[in-house]
């Protein structure tokens, strides 16, 4: 079965995308799929990471500057060129290939361009999570919860499309699956504390939680504090985490479901990390970073699930500091929140079977 995923990375668009599909396309290989990449050359691609982990990434050109016209606003400009010119210069790189499965993941991809691309694949899957516009495909991925999760697409796609819908089938790499066998619930006091707020973290959302953390004049914890390697500020952020021996600083690591689960309390942003957090039972303080997360993050505080503060830009490291001391001292609302993750995640493992099956056909 030969499967072409077209996802992109960039500084404005973020890793989370790519992180997810690497994540997809293993569970693919694992069932006997030959999986390429297609993605374009954006400052802040992931290109070379794709490859050394073993797939081929077939390369859309980096867009000149001022490609886009100026009244493209929104996800619409992550594609770097129009809409049409992105889905015909794919089409190009697919022209002599066997396409049983496309895998879209891009915010900026709509009907338009999956029908375009239609008569060159089998079948198509689309991953999103916004629920903003009309899709032509076979399958549909969105692993969020939203209160109304269940029928968002019911006018978005196809009577035929097949739909993955909820936190059950969320794409986390086999490591979390590894550390979920020795999930514990939270009880007792606060010792370990996990920072992450992703893979790039533009606004130095990490350098705001540390500065939170050290308000507390406590010296009673160890904190991990994780970066990608795009992160921009994380010579100064390691700088920090060097003059204290209970901050620990960790670049672009491949443990990070095991310091996830040695910790018992993590500040950090939504999206996929979310999940991984909720997987293992980890209370959580969460800023959304991008406004894709605002109404996940919502409804998983509604449930109780994690404690939301709000947007990045309304949050500032005083307000950090007293969610942080409130909820080292409550030890009854961990708990509760570590249970409640457990039991929205319940499903996993079996979904995500189902899931691959289908896709497999």
């Amino acid at each position: 079965m030969n499967v072409y995923i077209r996802v992109d990375a960039s500084i404005e668009i973020g890793t989370g995308h790519v992180m997810r599909c690497l994540t997809l396309a293993e569970k693919l290989q694992d069932q006997g799929a030959d999986v390429r990449f297609i993605c374009r050359e954006h400052k802040g691609h992931l290109i070379d990471l794709i490859a050394a982990k073993g797939y081929e990434v077939l390369v859309l050109k980096r867009p000149r500057d001022h490609a886009m016209a100026p009244s493209v606003k929104g996800h619409t400009q992550w594609l770097g060129v129009p809409l049409s010119v992105d889905a015909i210069q794919t089409k190009e790189l697919l022209m002599n290939c066997s396409v049983d499965l496309l895998i879209v993941d891009h915010y900026a991809i709509n009907e338009d361009w999956e029908v375009i691309l239609r008569d060159q694949a089998k079948k198509i899957m689309v991953i999103d999570d916004l629920a903003d516009r009309k899709h032509d495909c076979d399958f549909l991925l969105d692993q969020n919860f939203i209160e109304d999760y269940r029928n968002r697409y019911d006018s978005l796609v196809p009577s035929y499309c097949k739909t993955f819908l909820g936190p059950s089938y969320v794409l986390l790499r086999p490591e979390f699956y590894h550390q979920f066998r020795k999930q514990r619930l939270r009880k007792g006091a606060v010792k370990r504390i996990f920072i992450f707020y992703g893979g790039i973290d533009h606004t130095n959302e990490t350098g705001k939680a540390l500065s939170a953390f050290l308000a507390l004049g406590r010296n009673d914890f160890e904190v991990d504090v994780v970066v990608g390697q795009s992160n921009l500020y994380k010579m100064e952020i390691a700088s920090i985490c060097n003059m204290y021996e209970y901050l620990h600083f960790h670049c672009q690591i491949n443990n990070m479901a095991e310091l996830m689960n040695l910790a018992d309390l993590a500040i950090g942003a939504g999206g996929t990390t979310t999940w991984e957090r909720c997987l293992l039972g980890l209370p959580s303080i969460v800023v959304s970073i991008a406004e894709n997360q605002e109404e996940i993050c919502k409804s998983l505080a509604k449930k109780g699930v994690i404690t939301y503060l709000g947007k990045k830009e309304t949050i500032e490291q005083p307000c950090l500091t007293q969610h942080l001391k409130w909820l080292i001292e409550n030890e009854s609302k961990r708990t509760e929140m570590s249970l409640l993750s457990f039991q929205l995640m319940n499903d996993t493992i079996v979904s995500q079977q189902m899931m691959i099956k289908e896709l497999m056909g």
